[in-house]
């Protein structure tokens, strides 16, 4: 017998909620996709952004009171992020600035620089918004009302001169009065012999390291006196043994010094301890220029190499006694050694290595023209 007060089966109770069941579904499923979808552009951009950014500043290096090579910069800056990314890059948004990591966080970053303050940082953003490209469309999100999404990417890239040499790097143990590398920087300096240092642009360094004549808007300046005066402005410096040899010479002409120099026991304490040789510091050398290292220097014509630059010098020939005070970038396009002084015209010039200890603040420097490699920031 039926009880009263049993209940029949109701249908249909399932179809209604699995019907709710599957908008929400559906959703999360088009938020997961489109939220993935953004994700990804954004870490396409920002690829794009960091290898344009590493590469246009690569291109800011510049030697004392040189030009500012803004333009370079700017385009190889947009030329890498292109390359990752074939979208539209705003001339404004790639920004040239300088970068002080040593100032107070927050003003680290300065639109204001000029040559005497040269920037070192490149800014790079790439943005799919309403002021380039459009906005990023989306697959799903329209159901829910979004049909497409602002997608941005910026990075920040900066390098810094050098502040040491580490062995390894294409250092010559041959130091250069400081006035004279400033002269051929087309400043106006006074040489041993009392008079205006004398430049002259006859030579132009091709991109693939030749020399060739004719002018190319870069000055050079000769390294040995034209007077012949003792001690010059140039000799060679003990790095290393200081009984270095003509081999010696010739080794750190062509490979720069080795770990092997900087920790011989007559140069070993003026090595910093994080490995890197700082100025300033004394040397001892030989004033004047041997015949012997001739074939070495001409190996390494239109090769960019690091000088010591000193601004005095105790005793003279043998007994030659320097004091470095910083580091210059040059390049040697001329090399004569047939008449008396022996002749040696070298230009500035740019280097970046990783065989240096990178400066932590801009505003004491003590290199020119060496920079090491750049890196990432988030200001």
């Amino acid at each position: 017998m039926r009880c009263a007060h049993q209940h029949r089966p109701r249908r249909g109770n399932v179809i209604p909620i699995t019907a709710v069941l599957a908008l929400f579904l559906v959703g999360m499923v088009a938020f997961a996709i489109d939220t993935g979808y953004i994700a990804g552009s954004r870490t396409q951009l920002q690829a794009a952004t960091d290898a344009g950014a590493l590469a246009g500043c690569e291109k800011l290096g510049a030697w004392s009171g040189g030009t500012i090579p803004e333009a370079s910069a700017r385009a190889e800056c947009k030329k890498f992020a292109l390359a990752n990314q074939n979208l539209t890059i705003r001339d404004e948004d790639i920004k040239i600035e300088r970068y002080n990591p040593a100032a107070p966080k927050g003003t680290r970053l300065s639109a204001l620089w000029s040559v005497t303050s040269p920037p070192n940082c490149c800014e790079i953003t790439m943005r799919r918004d309403d002021l380039a490209n459009g906005k990023l469309p989306l697959f799903f999100a329209p159901v829910l009302g979004q049909s497409k999404a602002d997608v941005r990417a910026k990075s920040w890239a900066y390098m810094m001169p050098a502040a040491a040499i580490m062995p390894g790097s294409p250092l010559i143990p041959y130091a250069v009065q400081i006035d004279y590398y400033f002269a051929a920087c087309a400043q106006t300096r006074i040489g041993v012999d009392g008079k205006v240092i004398g430049t002259q642009d006859g030579w132009t360094v091709r991109p693939d390291g030749s020399v060739v004549s004719g002018a190319d808007g870069v000055k050079e300046v000769m390294l040995f006196s034209d007077t012949n005066n003792k001690p010059g402005n140039f000799g060679s410096l003990d790095i290393g043994s200081s009984s270095n040899g003509t081999g010696e010479l010739n080794r750190q002409i062509l490979n720069g010094p080795s770990v092997q120099d900087f920790q011989n026991s007559d140069f070993a304490s003026k090595i910093a301890p994080d490995g890197g040789l700082y100025v300033p510091f004394y040397a001892t050398g030989d004033s004047g220029l041997s015949t012997s290292v001739k074939d070495c220097f001409q190996q390494i014509s239109g090769q960019s190499r690091i000088v010591p630059l000193y601004d005095v010098v105790l005793n003279s020939g043998d007994n030659a006694t320097y004091h470095i005070v910083a580091y210059a970038v040059v390049t040697i396009v001329q090399v004569d050694f047939t008449g008396n002084p022996k002749k040696l015209w070298v230009q500035p010039a740019l280097l970046m290595t990783n065989k240096a200890v990178a400066a932590t603040d801009l505003n004491l420097v003590t290199t020119w023209g060496i920079f090491t490699p750049p890196r990432l920031v988030m200001p």
